[in-house]
């Protein structure tokens, strides 16, 4: 099989000449995590995407399209953040021909490899989801919590490639049509704990300049802070003209953010904070980005307000959004406990893995 690669083009617009390779990455992911999930809540907006995809001077998506008899059959992309000095996320995806592995996946994952190579990075980190079906065969990552089926064929791609699991994240789906009573209990009885010293606030669209800083803050602490398995994290840098440029950019492609934060009184600092976004089409299911609560503010129910106050307010704000769908490692039983009260139930599964690159 003659496999040709070629650059992947971040395009200029979506009916630009040369966004053949990129639209089809977009679509062919989409394929391939609907199908390994057997769920629909993973799906990207080209529009969307281009956003995310743009470089920035925090950073860079580089990547190829594998072409065979001149039609694009697998896409593979590298994510640098540049204020880290090690890591790299490395997704590789293919048509449904192609997923047992082959010359195509080889040439994707060696390819991706030169890019993060080329660009100094020494670890790979790279995610695999699967269905919450229960196997016989698990594969349990070193911390022991959760596990993936172990042969199936995105779990035998990691390992031929030579990765090894590092985490297991449990992806939970929220109905936000059905019943909010839980939501509300549990707001209150948080709030009643944390008492007066902690304030929430909520706003959807750009930041107010006001809390720029304490939110960039907290989150670049999203990688040291939270349950990271067995896997190299870097404290990503953060300030509050990153912020800002997320929202320009993001804004451009009609996507919108909803964010909440709870506001330590004595201190004026962000000790938590949560974020939902949605792409252009406002029917599709909401993302769960980030949610955190700064360690020296745990234990007054922090995290119960940020993920209630943000499901209620979101729901007045996105009404047409069916649910909500959010990853939480499976050894981060506290969070898993307030997505549990709330009414978050399992959708799938999805494997963190981590190669050394020589």
């Amino acid at each position: 099989m003659d496999v040709v690669i070629e650059p992947l083009i971040v395009p200029t617009t979506l009916d630009a000449p040369d966004a053949e390779g990129f639209l089809a990455m977009v679509e062919i992911g989409n394929d391939a995590w609907q199908r390994w999930s057997g769920t629909d809540l993973h799906e990207d907006s080209a529009v969307e995407f281009r956003a995310r995809a743009q470089e920035t001077p925090y950073r860079v998506m580089l990547g190829a399209i594998a072409r065979v008899g001149g039609e694009i059959v697998g896409a593979c992309r590298v994510d640098i953040d540049k204020t880290t000095r090690e890591s790299c996320e490395i997704d590789v995806m293919m048509t449904e021909e192609h997923e047992n592995g082959g010359p195509v996946v080889d040439a994707l994952e060696a390819e991706a490899e030169r890019i993060a190579r080329e660009h100094g990075r020494t670890v790979a980190q790279s995610w695999t989801i699967h269905r919450a079906d229960p196997v016989d065969e698990r594969l349990v990552p070193p911390t022991g919590a959760g596990w993936i089926p172990a042969d199936d064929s995105s779990t035998r791609r990691m390992l031929a490639a030579g990765y090894r699991l590092g985490q297991v994240e449990r992806n939970s789906r929220f109905d936000l049509q059905g019943d909010f009573e839980p939501v509300e209990r549990l707001l209150a009885e948080a709030i009643a704990t944390a008492g007066p010293d902690y304030r929430a606030v909520w706003w959807a669209g750009p930041t107010p300049p006001e809390y720029a800083d304490g939110y960039a803050k907290a989150i670049g602490r999203m990688h040291s802070d939270v349950p990271s398995g067995d896997l190299v994290m870097e404290e990503s840098v953060w300030d509050a003209e990153r912020v800002f440029e997320r929202d320009r950019r993001f804004a451009q492609a009609g996507t919108v953010f909803g964010v909440t934060l709870v506001i330590h009184e004595p201190t004026g600092e962000v000790a938590a904070f949560n974020e939902l976004t949605i792409g252009p089409d406002r029917t599709k299911a909401t993302s769960q980005w980030g949610t955190l609560v700064m360690p020296e503010h745990r234990g007054h129910r922090l995290g119960s307000i940020v993920k209630c106050v943000g499901l209620s307010k979101w729901h007045e704000a996105v009404p047409e959004s069916p649910c909500v769908s959010t990853f939480n490692a499976e050894e981060n039983r506290y969070m898993l406990d307030v997505n549990e009260k709330v009414g978050f139930v399992p959708a799938s599964y999805a494997g963190a893995w981590e190669k050394k690159l020589s």
